[in-house]
């Protein structure tokens, strides 16, 4: 059935869910929350504080420079300055880190290693500690998916490099660890609003403050659609329309979020629905077909209890997630008969994550337990009108996991790191996953860091039961991947508001799961290759008190397969990101000069796919009049033609497989931010 976008968000729909928010929010914000001058900074010195420490690496507060890994945070007053309009563009604006958009998901790549047809399942994403990868695929939504509005972000810590002595599976290359504003920060309402090419509109509405009993309460929802594209020309599918796939970008999503915190307590709640018109015809799909389309929506609430006390930290999180995804993929039976079939696929867990820090002498030990009840794992596959004759797998599964770590200071400029996390899963058994990291300070500017860490990601549902009775099938006996990551870095700070750092890795990882034909013709995952990463990185970064700031960083990096010695698909082996910040005459305006570059990479096709450099510029005014900001941003400036290596999966129905993904050229956006 064609979506009829006009009618289902039509004006007074979103305007009367905007006019229930709103009323919600001014009944949960008083004006006794706006009158308490000395409840929080202004808003510009919480956007000119500079951000320390880290969360994410240790599960617990520390300095930048006592983590175990390489770190960088991103701040909310980075992703204003920046203009990025979605979680995978402030990743990707960081070293070693690279996206892959096949326009209809973003996949992140990790310092060389990103599979096509990936699903982000081999980064962990957090928010405020909560695990989000979901209990199918195990993804990390990066996209307009991720559901979260970025305004609500207060900042972003990632950890690059294993992280499965801590937190399990998943963790495989890095860690990312968003944490959202509260209440506090917000001190009344918030309005937001967007407009830009393609005719892409964004409205938000959000309200906060602490309105009594120190209860800290945040309410927000977002709203956003565009029409994409009117025309992607995919010359691979030229026997079909001319290869022009139109009006087949499209998308609209809703975001909704809540935060409660009172005293040791807070509690999250999350909830994203999106829809996306798919225009490159994947899986031998009909091409510029209306009905290809994909809808999700992911829910997270989350309960945490903090205690601090002389006998030790305590920290105890209940964790609930869902996420439903339907996609529609209409297909041409013996060139004549046409069907849309779908996969309604629906996942859903609990989990516990129960930990506590204590220092004993110069050790301070993190101790904790973690299950994660997958009771629900779901995948039906069927033609749409004839739900009963399809194929249904639905299953549930068990995970637990134990961990303990010592920071160990052996001396007040050298530190030791030690953990171990054994994880058991019913299909495969236990698996083990050490760390170990020595910090030497010989300097109060310089920090050296040697690290070393094993990783594992486990088979996710879909690879180990999915089967639709036509094309693919499952593999129960899959076995999870595993990495071991060796690092060492050094950090030299220049004075107060300059960071540089080195760092060289190598990684190797077995048993990687690929997904191949089988002897019976139908595709299946198995654990297949080994491969490993070398590579280096170059990082700068520095902040003055008058907002200018500036980030570079450059990488090396070396991916190969072991055995055939032959580069990965999908993997640039250089890259350099940029940005530079600057005031402007006009008070409180800044000019933000952006630029990313990534060589060349490979299709699943062996193909080479030229390189790019991309320029962004945002010019961002605060407070132009009181509570009011402003931003205009212009994407791809000099519209450079750039595209995405294609998937394996880029195959229509008559067998033409895309060569390459095309990416927007020139686009901008112009904001608007009121508060009061």
């Amino acid at each position: 059935m064609t979506f009829n976008w006009k009618r289902k968000y039509s004006m007074p729909f979103y305007v009367h869910h905007f006019l229930i928010l709103f009323l919600l929010v001014m009944v949960s914000v008083p004006a006794s929350a706006k009158d308490d001058p000395g409840s929080v900074e202004t808003l510009e010195q919480l956007m000119n504080t500079e951000v320390t420490t880290v969360i994410g690496a240790c599960k617990y507060r520390q300095e930048l420079t006592d983590a175990p890994a390489s770190v960088s945070i991103v701040t909310s007053d980075d992703i204003r300055k920046g203009g990025f309009r979605n979680l995978a563009e402030i990743i990707n604006s960081l070293g070693g880190f690279y996206f892959t958009y096949i326009r209809s998901f973003y996949n992140v790549g990790v310092r060389g290693f990103s599979p096509l047809g990936d699903f982000n399942s081999r980064v962990l994403l957090l928010v405020d500690g909560f695990r989000l990868n979901d209990g199918l695929y195990e993804s990390a939504p990066l996209g307009t998916d991720f559901p979260v509005d970025i305004d609500l972000i207060d900042r972003i810590e990632v950890i690059r490099g294993p992280g499965s002595s801590l937190y399990g599976t998943n963790a495989f290359l890095a860690v990312m660890n968003v944490i959202t504003r509260n209440g506090k920060d917000i001190r009344g309402m918030e309005l937001s609003a967007s407009a830009g090419s393609y005719n892409s509109r964004t409205g938000r509405v959000t309200g906060g403050g602490k309105p009594a009993n120190n209860i800290d309460l945040l309410f927000s929802g977002t709203y956003h659609d565009t029409k994409g594209q009117q025309e992607l020309h995919f010359p691979e599918y030229a026997a079909t329309n001319n290869g022009i796939a139109r009006n087949l970008d499209g998308e609209t999503f809703w975001d909704l979020m809540a935060k409660v915190v009172w005293k040791d307590f807070s509690l999250l709640l999350l909830n994203g629905t999106r829809e996306k018109d798919v225009p490159t015809a994947p899986y031998g799909t009909v091409f510029n077909d209306p009905d290809e389309k994909i809808r999700d929506d992911h829910t997270l609430v989350g309960l945490n209890y903090n205690r601090f006390g002389t006998w030790g930290d305590l920290t105890l999180r209940l964790t609930y997630n869902r996420y439903g995804a339907k996609s529609d993929y209409p297909l041409l039976e013996n060139t004549a008969v046409r069907t849309v079939n779908r996969d309604d696929n629906l996942g859903e867990w609990f989990g516990t994550d129960l930990f506590l820090s204590k220092n004993i002498s110069d050790h301070l030990l993190t101790a904790g337990i973690e299950y994660r009840w997958q009771f629900n794992q779901r995948m039906h596959n069927y033609d749409v009108g004839y739900e009963g004759a399809g194929t249904e797998v639905n299953h549930r599964s068990f995970v637990q996991g134990y961990y303990l770590q010592d920071e160990y200071h052996i001396r007040k400029e050298l530190i030791l790191y030690a953990g171990l996390r054994a994880d058991h899963y019913e299909n495969f058994g236990a698996t083990y996953n050490p760390r170990a990291a020595l910090i030497w300070k010989p300097r109060t500017a310089t920090v050296l860091r040697l690290s070393y860490g094993e990783a594992f990601r486990a088979p996710n549902a879909y690879e180990k039961y999915y089967s639709d009775g036509v094309f693919q099938k499952g593999n129960p006996d899959l076995q999870p991947e595993r990495a071991r990551t060796a690092e060492l870095g050094w950090d030299q700070f220049i004075g107060e508001n300059i960071h540089t750092a080195v760092v060289g890795y190598h990684t190797h990882i077995s048993e990687l799961i690929e997904q191949i034909t089988d002897t019976d013709g139908l595709l299946v995952f198995t654990n297949q290759s080994k491969v490993q990463s070398s590579g280096m990185e170059l990082l700068a970064e520095g902040k003055w008190e008058n907002g200018a700031g500036v980030r570079l960083a450059y990488g090396y990096q070396d991916t190969t397969n072991i055995g055939s010695d032959q580069p990965v698909a999908n993997s640039p082996k250089n890259q350099f990101r940029g940005s530079l910040t600057a005031p402007l005459p006009l008070k409180k305006t800044f000019a933000t000069l952006e630029a990313n570059y990534d060589s060349s990479r490979i299709n699943a096709n062996g193909e080479k796919i030229g390189g790019a450099a991309v320029f962004n510029l945002t010019l961002l005014n605060r407070d132009l009049l009181k509570g009011l900001d402003l931003s205009a941003s212009v994407y791809n400036l000099f519209d450079k033609n750039h595209a995405a290596p294609s998937g394996p999966e880029h195959i229509n129905y008559l067998g033409e497989s895309l060569r390459e993904i095309p990416q927007d050229g020139t686009t901008f956006r112009i904001k608007a931010t009121y508060r009061f």
